[in-house]
């Protein structure tokens, strides 16, 4: 049980890792202006863990953190900007009294869906390659949208987290933040490894058709 390979160990190792991540997402979220460079830094080392490798947890986040700190703020002010405009757009329409409030309402809830899928998804996109910033925010929307499903599970299962930290604290300090993201940047890499499946078929029955 004690042993390197042994179940014991593992799961030891696993609660040091997410413990470390989540302390120090936290801790570099203190200054708040940080808080989308450490978002990129966390999902960068969850996806080492991901594609099974170990690196030093500190060094990786901070090397991770300042080589996304100039995209990951332009994309994370642009997102803060986005949401508070919805919320402001969602304070005017209660208090219109029109025909149009419910046409008003519906559309701007469907913005809201596209948002959250595209705030959900654009720093798994930003880790696993290089985009420009008007990019990375259309890639995102469009993954996002791509086995919805899959979307929907990630959405259930950060709700389920935040209830599990909002009843035990404890969670939230050591668990919360790293957890979230290793889940959702697993089910991101689940759409990466299907899309690229899905290219590979599309285009061998393309280079079929062009021989036939």
């Amino acid at each position: 049980m004690l042993q390197i390979d042994g179940w014991f160990y593992r799961v030891c190792t696993w609660i040091y890792h997410f413990t470390l991540l989540n302390l120090l997402f936290l801790i570099s979220c203190i200054p708040i202006i940080t808080i989308f460079p450490a978002t990129a830094a966390a999902f960068g080392v969850t996806r080492q863990w991901v594609k099974k490798k170990e690196p030093p947890i500190v060094t990786t986040y901070i090397r991770l953190m300042k080589e996304n700190f100039k995209q990951s703020m332009v994309v994370g002010i642009f997102i803060v900007i986005v949401g508070m405009l919805l919320y402001g757009d969602f304070r005017i329409i209660t208090k219109i009294d029109s025909n149009i409030k419910i046409a008003l309402y519906m559309f701007f809830c469907l913005m809201t869906a596209f948002y959250v899928v595209i705030v959900l998804h654009v720093f798994p996109l930003m880790v696993n390659g290089y985009y420009t910033g008007k990019q990375l925010l259309i890639n995102a929307l469009k993954f996002g949208l791509y086995k919805f499903h899959l979307t929907l599970i990630n959405l259930i299962c950060l709700y389920g987290l935040f209830l599990i930290s909002v009843k035990f604290p404890f969670f939230f300090l050591f668990f919360f933040s790293s957890i979230a993201i290793f889940i959702t940047y697993w089910l991101s890499e689940f759409k990466f490894t299907q899309l690229a499946v899905e290219t590979g078929i599309k285009t061998k029955k393309n280079l079929l058709k062009t021989h036939s």
